[in-house]
């Protein structure tokens, strides 16, 4: 029999609903409802053209011919779990995976990768979404760029850059307000909010910016929340309410007339970004100087360093 035609589902549900004792709980563990679990299993039985299962009490039990396979068909799939595991390490060699929040690597990784791509050498960049900085190691990340406070020890970090998180919004929704947009028009106007993704646990919130402002309002955890610091921009494009954000992914909008600076008369809050990579990790030289390069990108400045 060759590999196209081994019935991999149906030996799976076989092998769950051995270990689980139950079709129920077979199905909850592999993410399917009980009726496919018995489809798959019997569908297997049609083409052995074997017994392999007989239900006893609110449970089932193996066969006499399923048991005797049953070891066999497990270290089966213990040898293709083996085999996945090197093709992702050989593949995990070949490439250098950085994980940055999308906002960032769209508006400032991905227009500088061009002039830091020869660091890396023959590897392939492969760019992913934020990971806990804990667990790069076990997700196959080389380079993290983060605005976490503290990382492990293990972990060797290098100073990107410093940016403003600032509030802005529609000049719409300001319409009237001669000279700078000050802090009192954000008493009453809607507030968009941006959720703390993995690795953003630090990110000022509108909470943060009322203390700094030394304003109250009671109201201010309500409103849309996102995701991503990108469509949250531009929902405040769209006049939905003021957004609290990085400067960094506000200023092309800003410098568009799409978006317009509140409050300036109250000191700005700022977020560190850091180059974070494990420091006995494979690629470890490798990503000290990539980090190196991207950090010299910065020192020039955010928008100068782009090719003209």
């Amino acid at each position: 029999m060759v590999l196209r035609d081994l019935p991999l589902s149906g030996l799976r549900a076989l092998v769950a609903a051995a270990r689980a004792g139950s079709l129920t709980r077979a199905a909850e563990e592999l993410g399917v409802t009980p009726g496919a679990i018995g489809h798959q299993i019997r569908q297997l039985e049609d083409r052995l053209g074997i017994k392999l299962v007989r239900r006893e009490g609110n449970g089932i039990v193996l066969t006499r011919a399923a048991e005797a396979a049953l070891p066999d068909i497990d270290r089966g799939f213990d040898a293709l779990a083996s085999g996945m595991r090197r093709l992702r390490f050989e593949r995990r060699a070949e490439t250098f995976t950085i994980s940055a929040d999308p906002s960032f690597a769209s508006l400032w990784l991905a227009p500088r990768l061009a002039m830091v791509r020869p660091a890396l050498g023959r590897l392939e960049v492969r760019i992913v979404a934020s990971v806990a900085l804990e667990t790069m190691a076990e997700e196959g990340v080389d380079l993290a760029i983060s605005y976490r406070k503290g990382a492990a020890s293990h972990i060797a970090a290098l100073d990107l850059f410093t940016e403003r998180v600032i509030p802005a919004c529609a000049p719409a929704l300001v319409e009237g307000h001669t000279g700078p947009t000050r802090a009192e028009v954000l008493d009453r106007m809607p507030l968009l909010h941006i959720d703390p993704t993995m690795g953003d646990d630090v990110y000022p919130a509108w909470r943060d910016w009322f203390i700094a402002a030394a304003r109250q309002r009671k109201d201010i955890d309500q409103g849309p929340r996102f995701g991503l610091t990108i469509v949250a921009a531009q929902a405040a494009i769209a006049g939905m309410g003021a957004l609290l954000a990085s400067e960094l992914v506000l200023r092309r909008h800003l410098d568009a007339g799409h978006l317009v600076e509140i409050g300036g008369e109250v000191p700005a809050l700022t977020i560190k970004r850091r180059l974070v990579w494990p420091e006995n990790g494979p690629k470890a030289r490798r990503a000290a100087v990539f980090a190196a390069e991207l950090a010299a990108i910065a020192d020039i400045g955010i928008d100068s360093a782009l090719p003209q």
